[in-house]
C-alpha cells in the first residue's frame, strides 16, 4: 500500500485509508436521499478558521469501502446519496487533498529565512521559471494540483510578473494560517520505448524564520519540517554586517536587523532533532539548501569569472555538479570574509549533508522610492532554481552529471 503525506498537517497515512468527502450538491441516485452540507468541526479548529459557521459547513465524510489485496479506487460513491466524489481528505485534520495527491512520490520541500530574505519572492519566480527556462533542460512540465494552488500562485504570479508588485512578507504561523502550494513535477522519459513521464508531486511551505524560536508556531511547523525531504534556508546577506556597511557607504536603504544566519540554522537543526532527524552523530540527516538571496547585491564584490555571476547550464538535462560545487566554495570563501565562517561552522556541526548557494530572483533591488515593488523591468532571475534543482538531484528526480576526477565534492 501506498503512503501519503497530508500536505496540510504532515501526518503519514496509508492511501487505502483517506477519507472521501460527498459533494453534498442535492444530488442523488433514485431512492437515496440526497446529502447537506456540514459543520466540519476537525477542519476548523485546525484551520484556526474564525469566520461565519457557515463557511466552515462541508459535505459529510464516509470511510471508502475496504477492497483487500486491491489498490484504492480514487472515486467512492457516497454511502447516503449514492453520487460519486473523487475528493479524497485527511482523517486527521479534514482537509481536502487533490484529486490525484499521493498517486505519484512526494516530495515536501520546506523554505525557511527571515522575513528580510525575500522567500515568497523567489519561490514565485522559482515556480515561474521551472515552468520555462530552468525546467526546459529537463523537459519538465509542473502544473499546480488543486483549485487552492491554481488560485494563489496564479494572484502571487499575475502580482508580480504583471502588475510589478512583491508579495508580502511571510507571517508567522501565530499571526495566520500558510497553505502549501502542491505542484505536479512531470519529466518526459527517455527513448523510444519509455514514451510517457514520470511524476513526483512537490509541496512548498514557506515558513517564517522567526517561528523556530516561537512556542505558539511551533507544533505545526515543526511537523512540516520533519516531513520535509529538503530544506532550503535562505539567507538575507544584508543581514551580515559586513555587508551591510559596504552598502551603506554606497547608500543603500538596509532592512532592519533580524535573527543572524547562524542562529537561524542552529534553531532549525534543534526542532529537527527534536524530531528525530539525525543520524548516529547527532547531524541532522535531511539534506540542507543554504542560499544567499539577492546575490545581485554582492556583485561588485565578487572577482571576474565569479561561478555566482553566471547563470548555470545544464547540458543534456543533468545537474552539472562541478558547477554546483564552484558555487559553494565560492559562497563558503565570501562568508569566511563576512561572517568569520560563523554560519559555515554551524551548519558542519549540525548538518550531515548542506549545499552553498547564490542566488537573485529579481536581478536588481526594488526601487528605492518604491520598496515594495519590482524593478521596472521584471524580474530578471539569476540562478533562482539551483538549491531546488540540487535537492532533487539528491533524492534521484533529476539526473546528476559527477565533476571529473580530481574534482573535490563539496558537503
Amino acid at each position: 500500500m501506498t503512503d501519503v503525506v497530508c500536505p496540510y498537517c504532515f501526518t503519514r497515512d496509508r492511501s487505502s485509508r483517506l477519507l472521501f468527502r460527498c459533494l453534498a450538491q442535492g444530488s442523488r441516485v433514485r431512492g437515496a436521499a440526497p446529502c447537506g452540507a456540514e459543520y466540519d468541526e476537525v477542519w476548523a479548529a485546525f484551520a484556526n478558521h474564525g469566520g461565519s459557521r457557515h463557511t466552515a459547513m462541508r459535505g459529510p465524510l464516509f470511510a471508502p469501502a475496504r477492497r483487500i489485496g486491491r489498490p484504492p479506487r480514487l472515486r467512492e460513491e457516497c454511502p447516503n446519496c449514492g453520487v460519486a466524489t473523487p475528493v479524497r481528505v485527511c482523517r486527521t485534520c479534514h482537509s481536502d487533498l487533490p484529486n490525484d495527491y499521493g498517486d505519484q512520490p512526494t516530495r515536501i520541500i520546506a523554505l525557511v529565512g527571515p522575513k528580510t530574505a525575500g522567500k515568497s519572492t523567489a519561490m514565485t519566480v522559482l515556480l515561474h521559471e521551472l515552468r520555462g527556462a530552468a525546467g526546459r533542460p529537463f523537459r519538465a512540465t509542473l502544473t499546480p494540483m488543486g483549485a487552492a494552488t491554481q488560485s494563489r500562485f496564479k494572484e502571487l504570479e499575475d502580482d508580480l510578473y504583471d502588475g510589478l508588485r512583491l508579495p508580502a512578507p511571510t507571517q508567522s504561523a501565530a499571526m495566520s494560517f500558510n497553505d502549501p502550494l502542491i505542484f505536479r513535477l512531470s519529466l518526459e522519459r527517455d527513448g523510444l520505448a519509455r514514451r510517457g513521464s514520470r511524476a513526483t508531486t512537490l509541496v512548498f511551505f514557506d515558513a517564517a524564520g522567526e517561528n523556530l524560536a516561537s512556542a505558539e508556531a511551533m507544533d505545526r511547523y515543526t511537523a512540516y519540517l520533519a516531513a520535509a525531504d529538503g530544506i532550503i534556508l535562505m539567507v538575507d546577506p544584508l543581514q551580515l554586517r559586513s555587508v551591510r556597511d559596504s552598502l551603506a557607504d554606497l547608500g543603500r536603504r538596509l532592512p532592519d536587523l533580524e535573527a543572524p544566519p547562524d542562529q537561524i540554522a542552529a534553531d532549525l537543526a534543534a526542532q529537527l532533532r527534536g524530531h528525530r532527524r539525525r543520524d548516529r552523530h547527532g547531524l541532522v540527516s535531511t539534506p540542507l539548501a543554504v542560499a544567499l538571496t539577492k546575490s545581485d547585491e554582492l556583485l561588485g564584490q565578487l572577482h571576474p569569472g565569479s561561478p555566482i555571476a553566471r547563470a548555470a547550464r545544464h547540458d543534456g538535462g543533468e545537474l552539472d555538479e562541478a558547477d554546483r560545487i564552484a558555487v559553494h566554495e565560492e559562497v563558503r570563501a565570501l562568508l569566511a570574509q563576512w561572517d568569520g565562517g560563523a554560519l559555515h561552522a554551524q551548519l558542519s556541526a549540525d548538518f550531515r549533508t548542506f549545499s552553498l548557494f547564490a542566488l537573485s530572483a529579481l536581478g536588481a533591488p526594488p526601487p528605492d522610492d518604491a520598496p515594495a515593488d519590482a524593478p521596472g523591468q521584471g524580474p530578471q532571475p539569476l540562478r533562482v532554481a539551483d538549491p531546488l534543482l540540487w535537492l532533487l538531484g539528491r533524492h534521484g528526480v533529476l539526473k546528476v552529471r559527477r565533476p571529473k576526477s580530481g574534482a573535490q565534492e563539496a558537503q
